[in-house]
């Protein structure tokens, strides 16, 4: 019966969704301080009114084949082709994708048709310097369908590199440096997704590990190295109806890395002359009340976190410092939303964001406290 209802298919059969529109900021004290992860914390240019356009579209050219395209362009993240993949289905519950896939170790808005939020509050969604060891690249997934009582599984394992095809060719955590090559950037990961059919409720968890090395050029009487690093990304999400117009997502991703500076035998240095333990987290809660098909309201609450501590060379004298607080800071933001949709595919969003920073580094001698108030507009489009 299967067969002949696939027979009757036309295919190929295709489906998407564009989004098109503009955003304005005004903000309480001219320009936030980039650690507060205001939308000036920009790829581009930082203009208080800019546009925005998103493209998620899907062709189903068998009962097996699909083909997948995404990509997004605004002033924060830039423009970037986040998927670009093809996807084949062994069986019902077996399946293989190639091309550009997403690590799933986030739960990022971008392509949401029904998004609240004029810029979304998780900073690992929403800032470049962050944000990329969360995303995708090119790469291989294996996944797995299946439903056990209520609930649609479905997990994935993957190996993924930046570096395949030129894609990024830059990517290195967000401890680089300018004179400098991405030699290795290898990734493996995996995630779980569990969907509850008849109460909506989403659990999400993925694990991203990652070996990397960097040659760097030292400079004006300065050796060249290399830098060793790992990381590792561990996301957990879950998201439910506390009550049938309100629905409740609470996320957290962790991002751990280390590495070395390394210089090569014959150099009067040592063998190790830098090092640096980083930790990064972050802790989103939102709530969305779906007052009727045209209104959402929202509420959102986040906290980052960041600590590097560093190691360096006393050269040329012997030993090492330690400095266990070198980078040390706590972001915290809070958003409420408003989304109508319009007639037509067009809509409205207004939101307001309050950011305060506490930072503690070592590196600058003392303890400093900002914050910055944002009230965000956007009109868009969809089709």
């Amino acid at each position: 019966m299967q067969a002949g209802h696939d027979e009757a298919v036309d295919y190929p059969l295709g489906r998407y969704n564009a989004q098109l529109g503009v955003d304005a900021w005004q903000f309480s004290n001219g320009r936030p301080d980039p650690l507060l992860m205001m939308s000036t914390n920009a790829q581009w240019h930082y203009r208080p009114v800019s546009p925005w356009g998103t493209f998620d579209g899907r062709l189903m050219v068998s009962p097996r084949a699909t083909l997948a395209f995404k990509a997004r362009s605004n002033q924060e993240m830039g423009s970037h082709v986040d998927e670009l993949s093809a996807d084949w289905a062994i069986s019902p519950r077996l399946g293989v994708k190639l091309g550009v896939v997403d690590y799933k170790t986030s739960w990022c808005r971008t392509y949401d048709i029904d998004s609240p939020w004029v810029r979304e509050n998780d900073p690992f969604c929403t800032v470049v310097d962050v944000s990329g060891p969360s995303g995708g690249a090119p790469g291989a997934q294996l996944y797995t369908n299946m439903q056990v009582g209520a609930y649609r599984l479905q997990g994935i394992a993957g190996v993924y590199s930046p570096l395949w095809f030129g894609y990024n060719k830059t990517e290195f955590s967000n401890l680089t440096y300018s004179n400098s090559r991405v030699e290795k950037n290898n990734k493996q990961g995996f995630s779980i997704n569990a969907l509850n059919l008849d109460t909506a409720t989403e659990f999400r968890f993925g694990y991203l590990a990652t070996q990397q090395e960097q040659a760097v050029h030292g400079g004006w009487n300065a050796p060249d190295f290399r830098v060793d690093q790992v990381y590792d990304i561990t996301f957990a999400g879950v998201s439910f109806y506390a009550m049938p117009k309100l629905n409740v997502r609470m996320q957290t991703l962790r991002h751990a890395m280390s590495n070395k500076n390394v210089v090569e035998p014959g150099s009067s240095y040592p063998h190790t002359v830098r090092g640096n333990v980083l930790l990064r987290r972050s802790y989103v809660m939102e709530f969305n009340y779906q007052q009727d098909a045209q209104n959402v309201f929202a509420f959102a609450a986040s906290k980052f976190l960041m600590h590097n501590a560093l190691t360096r060379t006393n050269y040329p004298y012997s030993g090492y410092t330690v400095y266990p607080d070198f980078s040390d800071y706590t972001q915290r933001s809070f958003s409420v939303a408003w989304r109508h949709d319009w007639p037509e595919g067009l809509f409205t969003a207004v939101q307001l964001t309050r950011s305060s920073l506490v930072d503690t580094s070592s590196y600058y001698g003392y303890d400093k406290a900002m914050h910055a108030n944002g009230l965000g507009m956007r009109l868009g489009y969809q089709f």
